[in-house]
């Protein structure tokens, strides 16, 4: 938000009053009126979307006070001076809110300002209503200048104001046994319009905090948003790099294990060129030797195919002989069943051995052998 082109609302304490508003721009009031056509009498459609709103409420409904606590750190002395003006209310503290300076001198006495929630909430429709989400919302005795001694007094809002050390109030509060016959020194409307001008950019006190803080919209920074993109490139590129440099390896190491392969099965295939040579030719001898993998495999499969259509058939052991014949022991209650799986693995294209016996619970054994 920019104090060069600002708006300020000085609202009225009655709600059918007319709020007066000051257009401000590079620091100087350009436009001012009464009611809510600021955009109309500005000849403009909407506020710049960086514009700055200040409001500065009735000061009869925001109620000052000054507490001092020197021998507390100003953080905690600022949070005992809001419950000790909470506490000083006529209504229920629940029902009022509470705004604290930013003084961080212990010496120095903190500024509460305290308005009803039900104000609050008021003026921030009534805002919203018109347009406006307010940046600052400041009470309007602390437009005036503070006194060394005596008071300070302007008209401010429709209303005379007085201020001083370490009081503010409206004219109508200023009893006699409050004020005396202290000095009261005049402020200039010029006077008040800067100090306005001025707590655009350094409010003394501004009552949009805690509960009531004003919500901001976090503007997408483009620089950000472009080094996120460049980060998130490189890092793609570096994973996909990390991945090639993986399969590349991986490809080398085959290649490798290829070339030991070959070197290997040269040593019995000297006219071996590949892997895939080699091993094809490799399976082909022993196979003829009656051994390689597919020397037990294709016999074993044929066995237990063979076995499906004889549920009653169990194999109670299985070998395979160094020369590749396999070897199995098949149980059966029947015979019958033992050679319907015999001659189904014959029909198969397979040689085969069966030496009977009986097991001592009177199933019928046999003693297979089964080669290619």
């Amino acid at each position: 938000m920019s104090s060069r082109d600002a708006l300020v609302i000085f609202l009225a304490e009655a709600a059918d009053g007319r709020p007066h508003w000051m257009r401000v721009t590079d620091g100087s009031i350009v436009q001012s009126g009464d009611g809510a056509n600021w955009l109309a009498a500005c000849g403009i459609a909407a506020l710049p979307d960086q514009a700055r709103v200040m409001l500065v409420p009735p000061a009869a409904l925001v109620t000052l006070h000054w507490l001092s606590y020197p021998e507390l750190p100003f953080r905690q002395g600022r949070a005992a001076a809001r419950l000790a003006a909470l506490s000083k209310g006529i209504v229920p503290a629940d029902q009022l809110f509470a705004a604290t300076d930013l003084n961080e001198d212990p010496a120095n006495a903190h500024i509460v300002a305290v308005a009803s929630r039900a104000d609050m909430q008021y003026w921030l429709l009534w805002a919203q209503h018109h347009g406006l989400d307010p940046d600052i919302i400041l009470p309007a005795p602390l437009l005036l200048p503070e006194p060394d001694s005596g008071f300070t007094g302007a008209m401010i809002g429709g209303d005379r104001l007085l201020r001083g050390v370490d009081v503010a109030m409206t004219l109508d509060m200023a009893l006699p046994q409050l004020i005396g016959d202290a000095r009261i020194v005049d402020v200039s409307n010029g006077a008040i319009e800067g100090r306005a001008i001025a707590a655009l950019d350094n409010p003394s006190l501004n009552l949009r905090q805690g509960d009531f803080a004003k919500r901001m919209r976090q503007a997408l920074d483009q620089r950000a948003i472009g080094r996120i993109a460049l980060w998130s490139g490189l890092i793609l590129l570096l994973s996909l790099l990390i991945a090639l440099i993986g399969i590349a390896k991986q490809h080398m190491e085959i290649a490798r294990l290829d070339r030991d392969s070959v070197a290997q099965a040269q040593q019995v295939l000297p006219g071996a060129s590949d892997a895939t040579q080699a091993l094809t030719e490799m399976e082909g001898r022993l196979a003829a030797r009656g051994a390689g993998g597919r020397a037990f495999t294709a016999p074993v499969a044929a066995l237990f195919s063979a076995m499906q259509d004889a549920p009653g058939v169990a194999v109670t052991s299985l070998s395979r002989d160094a020369d590749g014949m396999v070897r199995a022991t098949l149980a059966a209650a029947k015979a019958d069943d033992i050679n319907s799986v015999l001659l189904a693995i014959q029909v198969a294209g397979f040689t085969i051995t069966a030496t009977p016996s009986q097991d001592p619970g009177g199933r019928t054994l046999a003693d297979i052998t089964v080669r290619s």
